[in-house]
């Protein structure tokens, strides 16, 4: 199943090898990571994305689980 990252980029949700939160240090913001197969097993693709502070990296999160989760 397709799953929007952003607009204009999705990724198959069998792809997804790891999503990775970081806090920036001496800082609010948080980096989310997630690590990718692109086309092959061989293949690993990242994508980074920084939120200004943790609730909007949650609802991020929040909203890639549920459309990972969708049936």
């Amino acid at each position: 199943m397709l799953v929007k990252i952003e607009d204009g980029f999705y990724l198959n949700s069998r792809h997804i090898i790891a999503l990775r939160v970081n806090r920036i240090l001496n800082e609010e913001r948080f980096m989310v990571s997630i690590e990718y197969t692109p086309h092959s097993m061989q293949d690993k693709g990242l994508y980074q994305r920084i939120f200004p502070n943790k609730i909007e990296a949650e609802l991020f999160l929040q909203a890639l689980h549920q459309e990972i989760s969708k049936p």
